[in-house]
């Protein structure tokens, strides 16, 4: 059987409304959520940039994948690992954007997203804001699980 592909797309997504409220900690939600997606999903993150308001990844992936299983379990490991630390802290907008990229622009793509924080300086996610419930100490309630197939 023959298992050689070579499938490459661009991913993006913002938050609702583009508001700005990816910290620095929901960039590290977004890390773990990351990861938990390609163990599950099968598909290989090639480059990502996370900004205040919306991202972009790079992925290799097969035939038999399906990205939007992909992105929506970034899309909602991120937002419920976050919001579990700070209630309300990250929300998505609805729906992603796909480009398919081909072998020969993954160099140009890759650097395209590796330049996000310098292109737009204005939206590095700062670092932890105090928390949108007064009195509540964000980590009170720890995640305890994963992502699990299916």
């Amino acid at each position: 059987m023959h298992h050689a592909f070579q499938l490459y797309a661009h991913l993006t997504w913002h938050t609702w409304e583009r508001r700005g409220c990816l910290d620095q900690t929901a960039v590290e939600e977004f890390s773990v959520a990351l990861g938990n997606a390609t163990a599950v999903t099968g598909i290989r993150v090639l480059e990502s940039a996370v900004l205040c308001d919306h991202v972009h990844i790079l992925v290799s992936f097969r035939p038999d994948s399906v990205l939007s299983d992909f992105v929506r379990l970034v899309k909602s490991g991120t937002a419920y690992r976050a919001n579990v630390r700070i209630p309300g802290a990250v929300r998505w907008g609805r729906g992603f954007y796909a480009a398919s990229v081909s072998k020969s622009h993954l160099r140009r793509v890759a650097g395209y997203i590796q330049e996000q924080h310098r292109h737009h300086a204005d939206r590095i996610p700062k670092q932890m804001r105090g928390s949108a419930n007064p009195g509540r100490q964000p980590g009170v309630y720890q995640y305890k699980g994963g992502l699990s197939p299916g």
